[in-house]
């Protein structure tokens, strides 16, 4: 199918929905609304999508990159209409139906982009291709913050992409995924998410936004910034 971007109208009726979800009603999407012509509208290039499943976040954002690769489309990241009639295309992935058929859409910018911070990156799925793409973390740094299931945004993507002096900062990310990524299970490491504990990804936030006055962290590499973090990460530094 040729990709397509939601109208003022069709994001008018996108809206509606998803409150109905909220409410508690079992309804199907609106899928006429993604080729209804006063209701979506052709993308320049008109990509082809294909429905399919993804395991991951990480895994959408990989497919998303190489349908736009190559196309010049002018801030892709914050193309209302687009993200929102990918998100309608995807959303038994994005919100799938529950026991009875119950979905829980959440709030409205999961499905419909807000740009900007500080929803921007809540989209799931213009949030993980912002992480992935735009800000250019790719394959490896993304699976720190993209390991999670389609409908589900991860810790780590929540309290790092909210934070544009972290999410830019390529020695940050190093950083964070030196001490909190399991290569050899290929998933967070366990307990790394644990508020008020030593060493976990909030006293990682917390200090090295103290750095941050300090020293050029901009300037640093990752591992350079693992060398100033205290002996509370000495645990998490290990292989």
């Amino acid at each position: 199918m040729k990709v397509r971007r939601l109208t003022e109208k069709g994001i008018n009726e996108f809206r509606p929905y998803l409150a109905t979800l909220r409410s508690g009603a079992v309804a199907e999407p609106p899928r006429h609304l993604l080729t209804a012509p006063d209701k979506s509208a052709p993308v320049q290039g008109s990509p082809e999508i294909e429905e399919m499943t993804f395991g991951t976040r990480l895994d959408a954002a990989r497919y998303l990159d190489k349908v736009f690769s190559g196309l010049k489309l002018d801030s892709i990241e914050t193309d209302v209409g687009l993200w929102s009639w990918l998100s309608l295309f995807y959303f038994d992935q994005v919100c799938p139906p529950g026991p009875r058929g119950l979905r829980k859409p959440g709030r409205d910018y999961r499905h419909i982009l807000e740009p900007g911070y500080p929803y921007g990156h809540r989209h799931l799925l213009g949030g993980a291709y912002l992480v992935y793409t735009v800000y250019g973390w790719g394959e490896e740094f993304s699976k720190l913050m993209l390991s999670t299931p389609s409908p589900t945004e991860s810790k780590f993507h929540h309290e790092l992409a909210t934070r544009q002096n972290l999410i830019t900062n390529r020695g940050i990310l190093e950083a964070a995924y030196a001490l909190y990524f399991d290569n050899r299970a290929q998933k967070p490491k366990r307990g790394s998410l644990m508020k008020n504990a030593p060493g976990t990804l909030y006293r990682f936030i917390d200090v090295v936004q103290q750095l941050d006055l300090t020293y050029d962290l901009y300037s640093m590499t990752g591992k350079q910034i693992l060398q100033l973090l205290p002996s509370e990460f000495d645990r998490w530094r290990r292989p």
